[in-house]
């Protein structure tokens, strides 16, 4: 069964920071990933395959080629990418 996509954004974060020995904090909706949240590039990239893991889909390799791409920037960037590849897998 698949997790809420809230619950598995929230759990891919905290589990990168733990394994890079950081402590987990509150992870808010509109946290910036960088800024509040402390994740670097490498760290985004982690949390992508936790959440390819755990959810099922990339939607950063099935997005379309052209057209605008959301940027991600906040935690409910990430949970607003992940709900709208689901609903349309």
């Amino acid at each position: 069964m698949t997790p809420p996509v809230p619950d598995a954004v929230t759990t891919a974060i905290l589990t990168v920071l733990r394994d890079t020995g950081r402590d987990g904090r509150a992870i808010a909706p509109a946290a910036l990933l960088a800024a509040d949240v402390g994740l670097d590039s490498l760290d985004l990239a982690q949390t992508i395959v936790l959440l390819e893991r755990s959810l099922g889909i990339d939607p950063f390799r099935t997005a379309p080629a052209s057209g605008p791409r959301q940027p991600v920037r906040t935690v409910s960037d990430l949970i607003t990418i992940y709900t709208a590849a689901l609903e349309q897998s």
